[in-house]
C-alpha cells in the first residue's frame, strides 16, 4: 500500500486539488482512499471530499503528525482491511510538517505490520498569496517547504508571470534542490505530473537521529 501525503498552509488549495488527483489516479486503474485531518470541530474538507464520491476517513482531534499517531495507525489498518487501496492520499491539517508526517507513517508501518511505501511528500504553496503568508507564518511555511520532497505551486492560473517567478524564487531560496511543480486545481494543471510523481517515486525513510540533527542545525533547539 502506497501512502502519499500533502502539506501546506491553510487555503493553499490542497483539498480541491486532491479531488482531481484522486480522479486521475482512479482513471489510471488505482484503488484510492483519502484521509483528511482537521484541527477544528467541523471537518469541511471531509464533506467536500465525500460529496465527490471519494472514500474518506476522518482523523480528528489534532494533527496526525503529533497528537494522534495511534489513531493514524488504526485508521491505516482499518482502511487496509476494509478497502485494500493501492494508494492512500493523506491531507493533514495546515500546520503539519513533513518531518512529523514521515514519523507518523514510520510508526504506522511499524505498529501495524503493514508494508507501506511512502510516496514523496508534496508541500502546497498558494502562489497568489505566498508573500502574505510568509509575512505571518514564515517559519511554518519555510519548514514545510524545506522538509518536503516536492513543492506544488498552486493557483498559478490566477497569477501573473511575475508572481509565478517570484513564488518559485522564494521556494528555491528556502529549498534550492526542491522539485517545483506548477499547478491549478481549477484548470487541472499539474495533476498528471503529481500523479506520476506519487506513483513512481518514494520518499526517504524516516530517520529520527538525522531529522533531529537537521532540526537543531536549522533552529538551534
Amino acid at each position: 500500500m502506497r501512502i502519499a501525503q500533502v502539506t501546506g498552509f491553510l487555503g493553499s488549495g490542497k483539498t480541491t486539488f486532491l479531488i482531481k488527483l484522486a480522479s486521475e489516479l482512479t482513471g489510471r486503474g488505482y484503488k484510492v482512499a483519502v484521509i483528511v485531518n482537521d484541527v477544528g470541530y467541523i471537518n469541511v474538507d471531509e464533506k467536500v471530499m465525500s460529496s465527490h464520491g471519494l472514500a474518506v476517513k476522518e482523523v480528528a482531534g489534532g494533527c496526525i503528525c503529533c497528537e494522534v499517531q495511534g489513531t493514524f495507525t488504526t485508521t491505516i489498518m482499518n482502511i487496509h482491511m476494509s478497502h485494500k487501496p493501492d494508494i492512500v492520499l493523506v491531507e493533514p491539517s495546515g500546520v503539519a510538517i513533513p518531518w512529523g508526517l514521515k514519523q507518523a507513517v514510520a510508526d504506522a508501518s511499524k505498529n501495524s505490520g503493514l508494508e507501506i511505501i511512502h510516496a514523496p511528500i508534496v508541500t502546497f504553496v498558494d502562489c497568489s498569496a505566498i508573500e502574505e503568508h510568509m509575512a505571518v507564518v514564515a517559519r511554518l511555511i519555510s519548514t514545510q517547504i524545506r522538509e518536503a520532497d516536492a513543492v506544488m505551486m498552486n493557483k498559478t492560473d490566477i497569477c501573473s508571470l511575475e508572481e509565478v517567478r517570484g513564488c518559485e524564487n522564494t521556494i528555491l531560496e528556502i529549498h534550492p534542490s526542491a522539485s517545483v511543480m506548477h499547478g491549478s486545481a481549477v484548470t487541472g494543471k499539474g495533476v498528471k505530473e503529481m500523479a506520476d510523481l506519487i506513483t513512481t517515486q518514494i520518499s526517504e525513510r524516516y530517520d529520527e537521529a538525522m531529522e533531529e540533527g537537521i532540526f537543531k542545525e536549522q533552529y538551534g533547539a
